[in-house]
């Protein structure tokens, strides 16, 4: 029988292979890519990743998540391309772009105006910076323990790592059940080191939990902070325990905390902390914020500076407050009025002013920490007026 109905289009995926050049498969998604770089920007792959960045920073709609996918790609993406000694055009050449077809899909998969399915997503654009750095902070040091985190984490497992969603029902029993099974393997008998490693398990499958539930109730919050708690009063010291290798884990983990784990405590990730583990303390956040920023985790990054100004106060390094609230400005007032406080706390009122003025920065609370100054120490930043009397 004749017809004339058109034959049934076949769907393609971004990551299928769309042709193989140089002896390299290349994705639908590569030449994509390189006909946006070529048609928009020159073939200047450093251009078409500025606009990602700035979308990542300032996304239109939703979080920057779809375009630090397509960042991630890029950059694998060029690092083939560099193997291959192949430049954007050489994907992208003059048959190509004399496709308008090809030319309208590419832009509007890589513009966004194309939403991205996981299903249309290349392994980079699975595998990012900030997929990996966050698993890393859950699981990535635990080599680094005495004792091996990762048996006691399989006893969790079974509850924690879940393919349905929990809903804010279903936590009141799951929740008891967690907690039965941490204190069933906590106890008298443990060493040290198990303890240590039990709770840092635990620390991990809670927020593998609380990934995957509805914690409007707070039952999951109640038991993780409880376990926080115990977690940070172990003398890791006494385990032999390379401060460092602690240190690093605990601030991986106080980046990349979602939950609000340490409301109104902050600065309790660094209370066992000594006046020499300060460096190292310092040190390891500072290289933190360069290393997420480099990657546009701003994010992450910004709460390296804030953790810095939470270690000064644990350890009362007052002498540190106000090089910690110039980092700072006026983008976050809590570690400010932290370092402030605590300097008024130590009677030292000029010391709390140093830290505002620090911070006095433009900003979203530049406005909000100038009329804390003035309610705290007097001074009105905005005029540089002098304390008054019987202000603190």
């Amino acid at each position: 029988m004749v017809t004339d109905a058109k034959p049934k289009r076949v769907q393609r995926f971004g990551p299928e292979v769309w042709e193989r050049r140089a002896g390299v498969d290349w994705s639908l998604w590569d030449l994509w890519f390189c006909i946006v770089a070529v048609r928009d920007h020159d073939g200047d792959l450093d251009s078409l990743a500025d606009v990602f960045v700035e979308a990542i920073r300032k996304p239109a709609f939703g979080n920057g998540e779809p375009s630090e996918a397509k960042l991630s790609h890029l950059h694998d993406l060029r690092a083939r391309l560099h193997r291959a000694d192949l430049a954007p055009s050489d994907l992208a050449d003059g048959d190509v772009l004399a496709d308008k077809r090809i030319a309208t899909r590419a832009r509007d998969k890589v513009t966004g105006r194309i939403s991205l399915e996981g299903r249309a997503c290349t392994p980079a654009m699975l595998d990012t910076p900030r997929r990996r750095l966050e698993h890393r902070a859950r699981y990535g040091h635990w080599s680094s323990f005495p004792s091996d985190p990762a048996p006691f984490f399989e006893k969790f497992r079974p509850t924690v790592e879940r393919s349905d969603f929990v809903t804010k029902g279903k936590t009141f029993a799951i929740t008891s059940r967690l907690e039965k099974r941490l204190g069933d393997l906590d106890g008298p008998r443990r060493t040290l080191s198990d303890r240590l490693a039990l709770y840092r398990a635990f620390h991990t499958a809670g927020l593998e939990l609380a990934d995957a539930a509805d914690d409007s109730y707070g039952n999951i919050g109640e038991v993780r902070s409880a376990a926080w708690r115990t977690y940070l009063a172990i003398d890791w010291r006494a385990t032999g325990m390379d401060p460092a290798a602690y240190w690093q884990d605990l601030c991986e983990l106080r980046l990349w905390e979602p939950y609000g784990l340490d409301f109104k405590a902050e600065d309790a990730w660094f209370r066992s902390a000594r006046k020499e583990d300060v460096p190292v303390i310092q040190s390891i956040l500072l290289a933190l914020e360069d290393e997420h920023r480099e990657v546009v985790l701003d994010y992450p990054a910004d709460e390296a500076l804030d953790a810095l100004a939470d270690l000064y106060v644990a350890t009362r390094s007052r002498d540190h407050y106000a090089m910690a609230a110039r980092r700072l400005g006026s983008r976050a007032w809590r570690p400010i009025e932290a370092m402030a406080r605590s300097q008024l706390g130590a009677k030292d009122r000029a010391g709390a002013v140093a830290v505002f003025r620090a911070a006095d920065q433009p900003g979203f609370q530049q406005d909000h920490l100038r009329k804390l100054c003035l309610s705290l120490t007097g001074v009105d930043l905005a005029d540089g007026s002098p304390p008054t009397e019987g202000t603190r």
